[in-house]
């Protein structure tokens, strides 16, 4: 202990400028002990922003953004076969966390297949010595190859009234197209497919041949949207085809005369697909039933048909930083935060493939969840577009569920404000979350700061140019943060997670969780 001055401390401290200085030095004591408080109360909340930046420093939190965004994935377009490399490279991404796997799921890839159907290339429709050839007068809308002689009717328009009276069984179905002379082709067409084809196939019809009648789209364009290869959204159906039958030769089919349909030449490709995901369990012995689930979707466009000069390069990839590699890689780095900080709840994350198809891969884990629907209580999707507010986050479904608060408070630690979706409901009803928000789960998107669907998005939104390269790369790391801190506030609310009052999804909640509500009542 260093003491200078020569007087003696015992003596010294009775002077009255010593008791003065004593005091003032207990009032600062006293102050700053009082200062101190909030700051110990506020830093048992803010451990977590530490720990989040502890374990994601930026080297480690954008290595997956950079990877999955690279050159060398090729886009990762869903039939391309680099998305197996990105699918690799998230699972063992959670493997290496300690992520345990969800029962029934191996490698921690939820395996599926896409089928993709390109229309026959021959055949015909011969009857009553009429011959309708395929390429010329005939389209394989939908079906596959097939040989048939059968009794043919004609059945109008084949609204309910019209197959009233008439048994269809056994027979293929001339029918008018749509549902009156004055629909539109397209929505002809729709029309068509959800209600006539299900409709026939009840009834028992053999194949479906719908007069095409020249309205809103020439015969050319119909032959040419349908030569194209296109997904199969469901297992071949009966066959449903389009016939050019200008001089009416089919209205006038009497009786029980008979046709022969043959079509040859469909072809079927399969795809392999996978979601990846892993688990963390929870620490509350009773919230931990309960699942919060961090998704997005991995997939990108792959590579453009043509090479374009864009941002002063020529480039053929869409590497998708934006969207979605940003998401993916705020998943990941969850997963790294949770696994070693796991929370009240239990937290699945999922990486979904072929979103770009038509949320293929999200719909898929809706049908075929591996666990009770019921236990996964709040989805927190991220998708996006672009951004042109970096100091903020959109929320899209903002104001729709009960967790807006916690996702606030966790935005606010990083100096975000919280955007509503600038595409009225677009957004919602075209990203990830919308799957599980049909089966009744709150599942809002967590997305880049987006004043406005302008110009400056749609630079980015589908481009050539949404790489790496031009990203605000410190924005990154607070939309990833914000993700994280989000999910945490989220996962240990003790509050039940559910949709705001009135919401067009709160009954299918409600019937979700009928049973548990019921048992709660009582």
């Amino acid at each position: 202990m260093h003491h200078h001055g020569g007087r003696d401390p015992a003596t010294a401290s009775e002077s009255p400028s010593n008791t003065k200085t004593t005091l003032t030095i207990m009032r600062q004591i006293i102050c700053s002990v009082i200062f101190c408080l909030p700051l110990v109360c506020a830093y048992g909340q803010s451990s977590t922003p530490k720990d989040i930046s502890e374990i994601n420093p930026p080297a480690v939190a954008l290595a997956p953004l950079r990877f999955l965004a690279s050159d060398e994935l090729m886009g990762r377009g869903t039939t391309r076969p680099e998305i197996n490399i990105a699918a690799r490279y998230i699972s063992e991404a959670f493997r290496s966390f300690g992520l345990k796997e969800v029962t029934g799921i191996n490698d921690y890839f939820q395996a599926f297949e896409i089928k993709f159907r390109k229309p026959a290339v021959a055949g015909s429709f011969m009857i009553a010595g009429n011959s309708f050839e395929m390429k010329r007068s005939l389209i394989a809308l939908k079906g596959g190859d097939i040989t048939i002689t059968a009794p043919v009717i004609y059945a109008k328009h084949a609204t309910e009234s019209d197959l009233k009276d008439i048994d269809v069984k056994g027979k293929i179905v001339i029918t008018d197209l749509g549902e009156t002379d004055s629909t539109h082709a397209r929505q002809s067409l729709n029309f068509l497919f959800e209600k006539k084809q299900a409709m026939l196939q009840r009834k028992g019809a053999v194949a479906v041949i719908e007069r095409y009648r020249a309205t809103d789209m020439s015969w050319d364009a119909l032959q040419q949207s349908n030569a194209r290869e296109a997904r199969l959204q469901q297992e071949i159906l009966i066959p449903v085809l389009l016939v050019n039958d200008s001089s009416g030769t089919l209205k006038n089919i009497q009786g029980n005369i008979e046709g022969t349909l043959t079509i040859t030449g469909t072809q079927i490709r399969i795809v392999p697909a996978k979601n990846v995901m892993g688990r963390v369990e929870g620490t509350d012995p009773k919230l931990k039933n309960e699942y919060i689930v961090l998704s997005s979707h991995y997939d990108h466009l792959g590579v453009a048909q043509q090479p374009k000069m864009e941002e002063g390069k020529l480039d053929s990839i869409y590497n998708g930083a934006r969207d979605n590699a940003i998401g993916s890689t705020a998943v990941i780095d969850a997963a790294r935060y949770f696994a070693q900080h796991p929370p009240k709840r239990s937290i699945l994350f999922i990486t979904y493939t072929a979103e770009e198809m038509g949320l293929v891969g999200s719909k898929y884990f809706a049908e075929h969840p591996p666990m009770e629907l019921k236990q996964l209580v709040y989805d927190l999707n991220i998708d996006n577009a672009s951004y042109n507010d970096t100091g903020s986050i959109t929320l899209v479904g903002l104001g729709r569920t009960s967790a807006d608060e916690d996702i606030k408070r966790a935005c606010a630690v990083y100096g975000l404000s919280i955007l509503p979706d600038p595409t009225s409901g677009r957004l919602f009803n075209g990203s990830d979350n919308l799957p599980l928000a049909e089966k009744g789960i709150p599942a809002p998107t967590f997305s880049l700061g987006m004043k406005s669907f302008d110009e400056s998005i749609l630079k980015r939104y589908h481009q050539l140019s949404d790489e790496v390269g031009n990203f605000d790369l410190s924005y990154a790391m607070k939309f990833i943060n914000a993700f994280i801190l989000s999910a945490k506030y989220i996962a240990d609310d003790p509050k039940q997670l559910q949709w705001k009052k009135g919401d067009q999804y709160e009954a299918a909640w409600e019937s979700l969780h009928q049973a548990d509500l019921k048992t709660k009542k009582e």
